[in-house]
């Protein structure tokens, strides 16, 4: 219970900041007669900012954690698998015309640097850091269910999100970065994924995404079923892989404990 309660809080200081640093920046865009959405991109910056700073702070995470390596090509087949899952999800969508409230708002923060740190690089670790290291880690720790974490974190995830399209594609998103956040042990794979999925939507939105795609399409489903495809096969290697290596080191852990009491033996003598 306590664990859950330090959760919450730790929400609560996400929520409170946002809403704290937004609020005088509101107050000078009203004041110089400003729209709004000319200071979202770094209000939204700075309030992440100061949130990985408060955990850091306050000890809910360790900057090593940030850098923490894997094999390269685990790091790019989980770029690989961010890609073509994501892309999948995105194509899935399509029939169900959800709404996004917040098209403007992103547009308008694509215009700027800040936007491009705010949604490309800090928004990204900030949400990591909150949503994988600490939610899914302290929800794990204290029901012993690492699935019940990663579905829990992922339904957060999604939820403060606040945008039906979002929302929608958050859940599964934050499913499947739970589920490389614990399968690596590394918080930098889903920081990484997450960061390619933000900086391709925000060159997106910059750039334009051409014609509509329309679900029914030949091609759309040429290119539905492919990342589809790629992204089962990466899970499966991904498993594997991992499988292999606990393996490994289950098979060496008895011979480094014999050695180790020949050596003790040794000492007695």
């Amino acid at each position: 219970m306590a664990k859950i309660k330090k959760t919450l809080s730790t929400i609560g200081i996400w929520l409170g900041l946002q809403i704290a640093v937004t609020i005088p920046f509101a107050i000078v865009a009203a004041v110089r007669k400003q729209d709004m959405m000319d200071i979202l991109a770094p209000a939204l910056l700075i309030a992440d900012a100061a949130v990985i700073l408060i955990l850091w702070a306050i000890r809910y995470f360790k900057i090593k954690e940030l850098f923490k390596g894997v094999p390269a090509e685990v790091l790019l087949l989980s770029l690989v698998l961010g890609f073509t899952a994501f892309y999948a999800v995105d194509i899935l969508t399509l029939p169900f015309n959800i709404p996004n409230y917040l098209d403007e708002a992103f547009g308008a923060m694509s215009k700027s640097i800040w936007g491009f740190l705010g949604i490309c690089i800090v928004g990204p670790v900030m949400e990591e850091i909150m949503m994988r290291r600490i939610i899914l880690t302290e929800i794990r720790e204290a029901t012993g269910k690492k699935w019940l974490g990663i579905i829990i974190s992922a339904a957060i995830f999604a939820i403060v999100h606040g945008n039906p399209i979002q929302i929608v594609f958050a859940m599964p998103a934050g499913i499947l970065l739970g589920w490389l956040y614990c399968r690596t042990g590394s918080l930098l794979v889903p920081i990484c994924v997450h960061i390619m999925n933000n900086t391709l939507s925000f060159i997106t939105m910059r750039v334009g995404s051409g014609e509509p795609m329309e679900f029914s399409d030949t091609w759309t489903q040429i290119q539905l079923w492919s990342c589809i495809a790629v992204t089962v096969l990466l899970i499966i290697w991904m498993v594997s892989y991992y499988r292999k290596k606990e393996k490994l080191e289950a098979e060496d852990e008895p011979v480094e404990i014999a050695a180790e009491t020949v050596e003790d033996s040794q000492t007695e003598e």
